[in-house]
């Protein structure tokens, strides 16, 4: 018998089961394959990629949520998937490498870069840095360090460089593709679901349904598909928490 597989993950905010979308894409993953997990508070210093969320599986620790993903395919099979074509494995594949690789540095922009989105960040991630057991009183020059490098890692990447309106429109011009890919499917590929809507729900109910203002989220929310999307993803997946 396999062991239990253990995910190591931020916390819970602002209604979501965690702050991370890509954590978030992980364990609703596990939601659609079925595979029971338990979630736990994690540190990054202890992953093995440096980074959240990572999972302990079989006596092994397993990083970065797509390398997991796939770890869970090979283990238990490929309910969601193994019927795609090659043309939908590889729309699949753009749609995912377009909201990890572009979307998500809009969303950490947002938090990270833009006051107001730090003002409502912060208090969450102070709450995060209690679960560890720092202590108050560092945890403000932990988070300034913490923000510090970050915003190097935004500059680096490029998004940090732009002005917000020009992030503004890096991001809604994701939300318009991956719209306009889905259509009026019920899922992102058609009729059933597959591994790509983990990809898709978390992103855009992190988008859409966090206290972080923007115009790119105003831009989502007017979709009425993406809004039916969320709503019978979370319904489906998420109404038992």
């Amino acid at each position: 018998m396999r062991d239990a597989i253990t995910v190591h993950k931020f916390l819970s905010a602002w209604g979501q089961p965690d702050l991370s979308p890509f954590v978030f894409k992980l364990e609703t993953y596990l939601r659609m394959a079925g595979i029971p997990y338990r979630g736990v508070s994690g540190d990054a210093r202890r992953a093995p990629k440096g980074k959240l969320p990572y999972i302990e599986h079989d006596g092994k620790k397993i990083g970065d949520s797509s390398f997991i993903i796939e770890h869970l395919k090979t283990s238990f099979g490929d309910p969601l998937d193994a019927a795609l074509s090659a043309h939908d494995r590889a729309v699949a594949a753009a749609c995912q490498a377009m909201v990890e690789e572009q979307l998500y540095f809009v969303l950490l922009y947002q938090r990270w870069q833009e006051k107001p989105g730090w003002v409502t960040y912060e208090p969450v991630l102070r709450d995060y840095l209690g679960t560890l057991g720092i202590p108050a009183i560092l945890r403000g020059a932990v988070l300034s360090m913490a923000r510090k490098k970050v915003l190097q890692t935004l500059r680096a990447q490029g998004v940090g460089r732009h002005s917000s309106a020009e992030v503004d429109a890096i991001g809604k011009r994701v939300v318009h593709s991956v719209a306009d890919l889905m259509g009026d499917r019920p899922f992102f590929l058609g009729d059933r679901p597959s591994s790509i809507d983990a990809t898709v729900y978390s992103f855009m109910t992190t988008l859409m349904d966090t206290p972080f203002p923007s115009e790119v989220k105003e831009h989502a929310r007017a979709v009425p598909a993406l809004r039916a999307y969320t709503d019978r993803m979370r319904d489906r997946y998420w109404s038992s928490r």
